[in-house]
């Protein structure tokens, strides 16, 4: 996966996500949006088969990369708890 900045404000982000799709982004929209401080979480991926997805979030108080890493622990917390309930 690679991640850059599109464009960025205190209370906003955009930014293209190589090499990952829907499979991802949209448990990660899922969890962005289960934070009471995120007003906006969306992406796009312009194109199914050569597209770059980009998602968008817009915050009202917290930083909008914080979101993201908070939204991204809980997605990699929830893999963990599917992964261990497979295993038993």
């Amino acid at each position: 996966m690679e991640v850059k900045i599109i464009d960025m404000d205190e209370n906003f982000v955009k930014l293209s996500v190589k090499g990952e799709d829907h499979t991802f982004l949209n448990i990660l929209q899922h969890n962005l949006l289960a934070d009471d401080d995120v007003e906006v979480a969306k992406y796009t991926i312009s194109h199914p088969l050569i597209g770059t997805p980009e998602i968008y979030v817009r915050t009202r108080t917290k930083n909008p990369i914080d979101a993201l890493k908070e939204a991204n622990e809980r997605t990699a917390q929830q893999c963990s708890e599917l992964i261990s309930m497979i295993k038993e």
